[in-house]
């Protein structure tokens, strides 16, 4: 028997590979072993190796104000149920979206509860939005939100694009506003000069920005343009479409693999999927599966890639919110996808399982003190990386 010192990089990297649920049981080890798997270095670690192994990858299922969620990378098919941690709010809960780990929450107008949870780590940070502005004696009005992250200034956001139109069909008001996590405070950063081209939005949050269908024309659906919201520099710009046929069909936006996607159904006849392989680059689109299989576009009313599988030749799809199918893209079959305990309609959203928590701006009047205590825990962290971790065999 002797004491072997074992690297802390080492360490960092073993515990890197580990899914959440193990790690959370690690933090009582000891207190070192705490403040390591506490530490940004291993959160990012983790968050890192699980986005880029396609691993650790979960369903969530929103219906109502029930939650419930499936690992796929689990051999045993379960879904987990979870609290809602919105669930004692008057009005429905929506999922908005996830990034790195975190889902965002929120319920229906005039509500306006957020919250920013790791289904996992199972905490949540609950906030009450403002009311949207200007919402009286302007025409009809459409009001959708959309969640993602600032890689640059680590933020967690939550947009929203205020829309009014006339009964004349001219828009009168049409805004984005921006929630940063980072600061508590809403902010409008412009005017959003497209007419959007559907009421309800999934989520389509991809290489720093979120994408909406929208026209230059009110009504104008055929001749729709893709419009992305840069979360960093709160820049508005368009972005490329394919060519598509000038048949009569119908499209939304999805996200596959990381990359930007399109559902084309042309009813009765086919479903076609369109990935953007090089963001911005119009001749990067790929029809990545064209399929008459009746198990899809019979009785067709939605249909949205949710993930590839983890070896990456079959897709997941949800159909009409109720029912999941795989299809395998190179022998083109399309298999119903059922575990017990899926409620019977819902709304699917994929997250990564992390460490990754949301801290909502800084507690009024403990900025100085919480900034404190971060530092001494990372000298307690930079302390233990620096002297190893002594390892008996």
């Amino acid at each position: 028997m002797s004491d072997v010192p074992m690297p802390p990089d080492l360490l960092a990297q073993i515990l890197s590979w580990l899914p959440v649920a193990p790690l959370l049981r690690f933090r009582s080890v000891s207190k070192t072993f705490r403040a390591l798997i506490d530490s940004d270095y291993v959160i990012k670690l983790q968050l890192n190796h699980s986005l880029q192994t396609n691993t650790n990858l979960n369903i969530i299922f929103g219906g109502d104000r029930t939650l419930c969620y499936l690992n796929l990378d689990s051999s045993a098919k379960v879904v987990n149920k979870i609290d809602n941690p919105l669930y004692f709010a008057i009005f429905e809960t929506v999922i908005l979206g996830s990034c790195n780990g975190v889902v965002c929450l929120c319920t229906t107008e005039p509500d306006n509860e957020i919250a920013f949870w790791n289904p996992i780590v199972r905490k949540f940070k609950k906030i009450r939005l403002a009311p949207a502005k200007c919402s009286e004696g302007l025409g009809r009005g459409v009001c959708i939100k959309g969640f993602g992250y600032d890689h640059v200034h680590d933020d967690h956001k939550v947009v929203r694009l205020v829309q009014y139109c006339s009964l004349h069909n001219e828009l009168v008001h049409s805004k984005i506003e921006v929630f940063s996590s980072k600061t508590d405070a809403w902010r409008e950063v412009g005017d959003f000069p497209y007419y959007l081209c559907y009421r309800r939005n999934f989520n389509t949050f991809t290489k720093g920005a979120l994408h909406w269908l929208v026209s230059q024309k009110p009504g104008k659906r055929v001749d729709f343009l893709i419009a992305a919201f840069d979360l960093t520099n709160d820049e508005l710009r368009l972005v490329p479409r394919p060519e598509l046929s000038n048949e009569h069909f119908h499209v939304n936006l999805a996200i596959l693999g990381g990359c930007l996607s399109m559902v084309c159904h042309y009813p009765m006849k086919n479903v076609d999927i369109w990935v953007m392989r090089s963001y911005g680059v119009k001749d990067s689109w790929t029809k990545l599966i064209s399929t008459t299989d009746v198990k899809l576009i019979r009785e067709l009313d939605f249909l949205r890639p949710v993930s590839y599988s983890r070896s990456g030749d079959e897709v997941l799809f949800e159909k009409n919110f109720d029912s999941l199918y795989w299809y395998h893209l190179e022998n083109k079959t399309v298999k119903r996808f059922k575990v017990a305990g899926m409620p019977r309609l819902f709304v699917t959203e994929t997250f990564t399982g992390s460490l990754v928590q949301v801290n909502i701006g800084n507690p009024s009047g403990s900025g100085a003190k919480k900034e404190k205590i971060e530092k001494k825990d990372d000298n307690k962290r930079d302390d233990f990386l620096s002297k190893g971790f002594r390892l008996v065999l």
